[in-house]
């Protein structure tokens, strides 16, 4: 299966103030089944938050790339790459200081299989009929600005895990972010008005050209009064 994807992060205006490095993450790889995308957000109250989302985000691209379907294989490699994470990180040090969140999709001519840990927002959408889609929702903690890590010892209860039929071919994977203006709340669904103008620019350009749109829009000043968060978002397009 043929498949396109953009992806970018930006470092939100707080981060740059305090000169703290982004601690968002994304990566996304060609397997035999389509594409494997991730995007992790670092937490900001851990000082190695930005190699925690990193080394998290490596191990399960490459662990879900080397699955050939999206069954029972892939959730049992899926658990063992962050299990796998959480080992590295242990070994250099507190495992509260890498906290991140995690959030994802490995497409394939079957469906596809999303995951998600924590906040952030998943959207898988029909790109024949923007009104059929679906979402994997932010989860957040019991207090406000509070969410569930990678790191945290009762990781595998927030680990949420679903599989979408194969005609939702669009895919938009953001951080926490870049939800505060991609999507809307109360329920979760796609801002269409900002999505769709950038899925037709992104699937009619070059990567080229379509990385550096991504990411003036990214860092656009109007972005930047609504969070002064890092900010990432990922397009994929299965073809």
């Amino acid at each position: 299966m043929a498949g396109r994807f953009l992806g970018c992060s930006v470092t939100g205006s707080s981060h740059i103030d305090g000169k703290i490095p982004c601690q968002d993450a994304w990566q996304v790889k060609k397997t035999a089944m389509g594409l494997v995308a991730c995007v992790s957000d670092g937490a900001g109250s851990a000082q190695y938050s930005h190699l925690g989302s990193k080394q998290l985000i490596d191990k399960v691209c490459e662990a879900l790339a080397q699955e050939k379907t999206i069954g029972e294989s892939a959730i049992v490699s899926l658990k063992t790459a962050i299990s796998e994470a959480r080992k590295c990180v242990a070994l250099q040090g507190e495992i509260s200081d890498y906290h991140a969140t995690l959030c994802g999709v490995a497409t394939s001519h079957e469906g596809s299989l999303v995951f998600h840990i924590g906040d952030g927002i998943v959207i898988g959408i029909n790109p024949e009929d923007w009104s059929d889609f679906i979402v994997s929702e932010p989860e957040n903690g019991e207090f406000a600005e509070t969410t569930y890590f990678f790191t945290l010892p009762d990781w595998q209860s927030h680990l949420r895990i679903m599989c979408a039929p194969e005609r939702y071919k669009l895919w938009f994977l953001m951080s926490d972010g870049a939800a505060s203006f991609a999507a809307l709340t109360n329920p979760y669904r796609p801002t269409t008005n900002f999505l769709l103008p950038i899925h037709n620019y992104l699937a009619s350009v070059d990567d080229t050209t379509g990385r550096h749109a991504l990411k003036n829009t990214l860092n656009d000043p109007r972005t930047n009064s609504i969070t002064n968060d890092d900010k990432t978002l990922v397009w994929l397009l299965n073809e």
